[in-house]
């Protein structure tokens, strides 16, 4: 296996999430001098009522990522394919304006990540809770967010990493569930390059760094249970295309044996359930 063969990216950003930079058409044209046949935007889904600087764009910003993207879309399409989405986080109250979105055709395809939630339309971040229950709810999230068919994959499902910082029942048990779903409902779990590229995974070369994703004993469950696995640059710079951390998924790949693909066609994973 040779990452560097890798065809798609489908985890990106723009610059209206507030921690990302760059035009939409820089992130295209890195996606070509790359190699990519398919590239994806899921910039964190713009909600209705919510109000998030720096997290996610206005709500006014919606037709303008569309447009935009269609736009791109059309003037590249004789040399890649390109997809729109969003990365959202599971919530109840949320899931009819996401299936609207599929069913209207608005997006392409949306993705799990599960970075908070909301109670109230006020944001509660899993960090600020005690470890075993923001654990219990996370995987909850995830788990409930797997079996409403809404998602093409989850991305970084090893977060919680970032919240618990060590490796213990609990934190095997939250794995095991949320391997134990994606295999049920098939649905890929992403190896995610975007923490790791920015704080490094030097860590890990002899030892473990409990406070980082992707975390690799979570990945050697993951190569246990023989789920199916991707790989996300979650680009918040064009410059994350070009070069998005490849060597981060040899390493792990080498350290667990697991298989991620390379090739990955987009389908329309939504009307096919």
């Amino acid at each position: 296996m040779d990452i560097k063969d890798i065809n798609y990216c489908y985890h990106s950003h723009t610059k209206r999430c507030g921690h990302a930079i760059g035009e939409d058409e820089e992130y295209v044209k890195a996606a070509i001098k790359f190699g990519l046949k398919y590239y994806g935007f899921s910039d964190h889904c713009i909600l209705p009522n919510i109000v998030q600087p720096g997290m996610r764009g206005a709500y006014y910003e919606l037709d303008n990522y569309f447009a935009s993207v269609d736009k791109l879309k059309n003037k590249y399409k004789d040399q890649i394919k390109i997809y729109k989405g969003f990365e959202c986080e599971y919530m109840s109250q949320y899931e009819g304006y996401y299936r609207h979105l599929l069913e209207n055709k608005k997006v392409d395809y949306l993705i799990l990540g599960q970075h908070c939630y909301f109670q109230n339309n006020c944001c509660v971040w899993y960090v600020n809770l005690d470890k075993a229950t923001a654990l219990k709810i996370y995987t909850e999230h995830v788990i409930k967010g797997i079996e409403s068919g809404l998602f093409m994959y989850v991305a970084h499902p090893d977060l919680f990493m970032l919240f618990t910082k060590e490796w213990g029942s609990l934190e095997i048990e939250c794995s095991q569930k949320i391997i134990n779903a994606a295999i049920k409902y098939d649905i890929p779990l992403e190896i995610n390059l975007c923490h790791a590229r920015i704080y490094g995974y030097g860590l890990y070369a002899g030892h473990m760094s409990y406070m980082q994703y992707p975390f690799t004993p979570f990945w050697h469950l993951v190569a246990q249970s023989k789920a199916k696995v991707v790989v996300g640059f979650d680009s918040h710079d064009p410059k994350d295309v070009i070069d998005p951390g490849l060597h981060i998924v040899d390493y792990i790949v080498k350290e667990t044996g697991v298989k991620p693909r390379l090739d990955w066609p987009f389908k329309n994973y939504y009307e096919a359930k």
